[in-house]
C-alpha cells in the first residue's frame, strides 16, 4: 500500500508516534495518506478498527473514506468497525450512547435551522419582543456561534443575550430536543461533568485522525484535546491546509492549525507539497499570490514529475460585466467539444451569477447552480421528514405545526392554542380536544394516516404509506404549480434512493438530522455534462480543466468589508483557493464598469492580480476580442504584459462601453457620448467630461 506514495505521504503514514500536523497544499493526496495511514495502522497491528478515530467535516468525505478504507480492508479488518464520522456525527453517537448521563431523554431530537427559528419566533412573541427587530434567523447564527466557542463561551452571557439563550435552551429542553450546536457541546459537558465516560473514550481510542483541520471551531478543538490530554500516547494526526483556511465566518479558528506545536509538545510537522492536479503556471501564480499572507506555517507547491508549465494564467480586462459573461460564454462554446463538466465558473458571491446563467441560456450552454438549493433544503423533503419524525415522535410539536396545514385541513392558529390546552402535546391535544363538525373530521382522518403497525415494516414502505394516507402526495399531484411533478419525484427519490438503505425509520430520521446540517449537497459538480456555476466556498475540494474567475475587482474581490477593515488574509486565501482548482488553465477576468445592486460601478482590478509574479501571467487585451484568442491549445495571440488598446478612427457607433487613452488621465470607459463630448469613467481619475480628439479610442 505504500508503494505509490511519495517520500513525504510514505512519512505521514508511518510516522505514528505521538502528534503529528500534515501540512497538505491542495492537490496533493490528503485523502490518500489518511486512508492509507489507517489501514497501515491496523496492518502493522497496532490498533483495532474500534481503537481508531477519524473525523471529516462532511458527511460526503466521511462516505469517501469508509469506501477506500473498505476496499483496502482484504478481509484482515472490517472499515465499518473504524469510528469514521462528521465530529457531529461520532459526538451524536456517543450522546445517544449516554443520554441519561447527559440529561437527555434517549428519544431526543435533533433541530435543524428551520426548528430553531420555530423555537425562537415562539419565544420572542411569549417575551414581547418586535419581531422586525428580532430577526429568529439572526438570532439563530448568534446562539450557535456561542455553542461553537465551546464550553466557557455562554458561561458569563449577560442582558437580552443571556435572556434569550436561557429561554430558547429551556424551549429545547421541554421540546426533548437539541440543535446542532448542542450535539459537540453537550459531550464537552458530559466529559466535563462525567471523567469516568471521558477516560473510557480517552482507553478506547489509540489513534485520532482528522481531515480539514484548519477548519475546527472552538468546540470541536475542545473535543480532540479532552481525548488527548498531556502525559497521554497523543497519538493525534491533523491534516489541513492553512493556506485555505476559509470559514472564520462559520466558527473555524485558524489559529488551532498555526498553533498545533504549541498546543502539543514535540508535534512533528509534515509538508505535502507534491501537486498532482493543476499544470506549473497555475502552482506558480498561487504560490506567489499566498506568500503575501503572514499568518501561514508556509509551503510552496510543486507540479508531480513529468508535468510541463502548461499555459500561464490569463487576466482578461473587458470593458462591461455583461461583456465579460458573453466572452466567457464565446470561450465555451467554442471549445467545449460537448464537454461541458470540464469548465466551471467560480464566483466570489452568489448574486454574480446572474449574468451567467442568462447568457448561458440565451446560447443553449447547459449549466448547473451548484448550491443553489440542496435536497435537504428543499420544501418537500422537509415536508416529508416532518411527517415522519411525527411517526416516530408523536411529542414532536414542530413537525406537527409544519404538516397540520399540508394538505390544508382548518386548523389555524385559534385552533392550534385550544388544542394545546388539551395534552402535554399537540397529536395527545388533538385526540381530547371537543372539536365538532368538519374540524372533528379533519382531526380524526389526519390522525388516522398515522395509526396504522409502521414499526413491523421497511421504512420505505411506512414512509410511502404515510405520505399517501396523510394525502401529502395526492396534494402534489392536485397542485396547478408547474414544478408540482418534480417535488413528487423528490420525494419519491428519498424513498426509494434515500430511506431504503436503512434497516429502521430512527436510522433514517438520524442521517436526516445530519444532512439537513450537513454544507455538502448530495450530488457533486461532474454528475451532468454541464458548465458548473459556484462560489469559489463551493468549489473547495473541487478541480476542473478549466476555470474562470469572474469580477477580481476590489470591493468585489476581495470585498468591501475585507478592504476596509484590513481583514484581507482570508480573501487572500479564498483566492488561492479559486486559482488552485484549474487543472489545465485558469481564466481571471474584471470588468472596468459592473452592475452592482442596481448601481454601476467603476472599481480598479483586484489587488490579488497584481501580487501574482507576472511571469506566471499573461494579459489580454479589453472588449470582446480579447477572449475569442483562447483556444484548447492556449492562447494563440497575446497582448504583452499590459493591455494596450490600440487606437482606431472614430465612427458614428455607439462608443458607450469603449475603452479609451488619454495621455493624462489613464485608462477609462465611455459611459455617454454626446456629439464630440465624450463622458469616461477613469480608473484613477473619476468620471470626467472629454472632447473626443483628445482621447484614443480603442476597437
Amino acid at each position: 500500500m505504500l508503494e505509490n506514495l511519495n517520500v513525504q505521504q510514505r512519512l505521514a503514514v508511518e510516522t505514528t508516534d505521538g502528534p503529528l500536523l500534515v501540512l497538505s497544499g491542495a492537490g496533493t493526496g490528503k485523502t490518500r495518506v489518511l486512508t492509507t495511514r489507517i489501514a497501515y495502522i491496523l496492518d502493522m497491528g497496532l490498533a483495532m478498527p474500534w481503537q481508531i478515530l477519524a473525523l471529516t467535516f462532511t458527511n460526503k468525505a466521511a462516505n469517501e473514506m469508509k469506501n477506500r478504507l473498505g476496499q483496502m480492508g482484504g478481509g484482515a479488518w472490517s472499515a465499518a468497525d473504524i469510528w469514521c464520522g462528521t465530529f457531529h456525527s461520532v459526538c451524536l453517537r456517543i450522546l445517544r450512547y449516554n443520554c441519561e448521563r447527559a440529561g437527555l431523554r434517549r428519544d431526543f431530537l435533533v433541530y435543524g435551522e428551520d426548528d430553531q427559528k420555530a423555537v425562537l419566533k415562539t419565544i420572542f412573541a411569549e417575551m414581547g419582543l418586535d419581531p422586525k427587530e428580532y430577526n429568529p434567523a439572526t438570532w439563530v447564527e448568534k446562539i450557535s456561534g456561542i455553542k461553537d466557542k465551546g464550553l466557557d463561551a455562554a458561561t458569563h452571557l449577560g442582558g437580552r443575550m443571556g435572556e434569550i439563550y436561557d429561554a430558547y435552551n429551556a424551549e429545547l429542553a421541554r421540546l426533548n430536543a437539541v440543535d446542532f450546536g448542542d450535539i459537540i457541546l453537550k459531550v464537552l459537558e458530559l466529559f466535563d461533568t462525567a471523567p469516568d465516560i471521558l477516560e473510557q473514550y480517552q482507553r478506547q481510542f489509540h489513534y485520532i485522525l482528522v481531515d480539514e483541520f484548519q477548519d475546527t471551531n472552538g468546540a470541536q478543538m475542545q473535543f480532540l484535546t479532552m481525548l488527548t490530554p498531556a502525559g497521554g500516547a497523543q497519538n493525534i494526526c491533523c491534516v489541513g491546509d492553512d493556506d485555505q483556511s476559509i470559514y472564520s465566518w462559520r466558527g473555524a479558528e485558524i489559529k488551532h492549525i498555526l498553533n498545533f506545536d504549541k498546543t502539543y509538545e514535540n508535534a512533528q510537522i509534515i509538508r505535502l507539497e507534491t501537486n498532482y492536479r493543476s499544470s506549473a503556471n497555475i502552482l506558480g501564480a498561487a504560490n506567489s499570490l499566498i506568500r503575501h499572507n503572514a499568518g501561514r506555517l508556509g509551503k510552496d507547491l510543486h507540479p508531480a514529475p513529468g508535468v510541463d508549465a502548461g499555459d500561464p494564467v490569463y487576466v482578461l480586462t473587458v470593458p462591461t460585466d455583461w461583456d465579460e459573461a458573453r466572452a466567457i460564454a464565446d470561450t465555451i462554446g467554442r471549445n467545449a467539444d460537448n464537454k461541458y463538466s470540464d469548465f466551471a465558473v467560480l464566483i466570489r458571491a452568489g448574486s454574480l451569477s446572474r449574468l451567467f446563467e442568462e447568457e448561458f441560456t440565451s446560447r443553449g450552454i447547459p449549466y448547473r447552480l451548484i448550491g443553489a438549493t440542496k435536497f435537504y433544503d428543499r420544501m418537500e423533503i422537509r415536508d416529508a421528514i416532518a411527517y415522519l419524525r411525527l411517526l416516530v415522535h408523536p411529542f414532536d410539536d414542530l413537525s406537527f405545526l409544519r404538516v397540520i396545514a399540508k394538505p390544508r385541513r382548518g386548523f389555524g392558529p385559534s385552533a392550534i392554542a385550544k388544542i394545546r390546552g388539551y395534552g402535554a402535546n399537540l397529536m395527545v391535544g388533538l385526540r381530547a380536544a371537543p372539536l365538532a363538525g368538519k374540524q372533528r373530521a379533519a382531526a380524526d382522518e389526519f390522525l388516522a394516516a398515522f395509526d396504522f403497525d409502521w414499526d413491523a415494516m421497511r421504512p420505505a414502505d411506512a414512509a410511502q404509506t404515510l405520505l399517501e394516507k396523510s394525502g401529502y402526495i395526492k396534494m402534489w399531484r392536485d397542485a396547478k404549480d408547474a414544478d408540482a411533478p418534480e417535488r413528487i419525484e423528490n420525494v419519491k427519490e428519498l424513498i426509494t434512493n434515500v430511506i431504503s438503505k436503512y434497516d429502521t425509520m430512527a436510522e433514517f430520521l438520524e442521517h436526516a438530522a445530519l444532512m439537513m446540517t450537513d454544507d455538502n449537497d448530495t450530488e457533486t459538480a461532474g454528475d451532468t455534462n454541464a458548465v458548473s456555476i459556484m462560489t469559489i466556498h463551493a468549489a473547495k475540494g473541487l478541480e476542473f480543466n478549466t476555470v474562470f474567475l469572474p469580477a477580481w475587482e476590489d470591493g468585489i474581490f476581495p470585498n468591501e468589508m475585507a478592504i476596509n477593515e484590513g481583514a484581507l488574509e482570508e480573501e487572500r486565501r479564498l483566492a488561492y483557493v479559486a486559482v488552485t482548482r484549474g487543472r489545465v488553465r485558469a481564466v481571471i477576468s474584471n470588468a472596468m464598469s459592473r452592475m452592482v445592486f442596481g448601481e454601476r460601478k467603476y472599481n480598479a482590478p483586484s489587488r490579488f492580480i497584481a501580487e501574482m509574479d507576472p511571469q506566471f501571467l499573461t494579459f489580454q487585451g479589453v472588449g470582446m476580442g480579447a477572449m475569442r484568442s483562447l483556444r484548447t491549445r492556449g492562447i494563440e495571440q497575446s497582448y504583452g504584459n499590459a493591455p494596450r488598446p490600440r487606437p482606431a478612427p472614430v465612427r458614428s457607433e455607439n462608443l458607450v462601453g469603449k475603452l479609451v487613452l488619454h495621455t493624462e488621465m489613464g485608462r477609462g470607459v465611455i459611459i455617454e457620448s454626446d456629439g464630440d463630448i465624450l463622458t469616461i469613467a477613469f480608473r484613477d481619475k473619476g468620471i470626467k467630461k472629454v472632447a473626443k480628439q483628445f482621447v484614443q479610442i480603442s476597437k
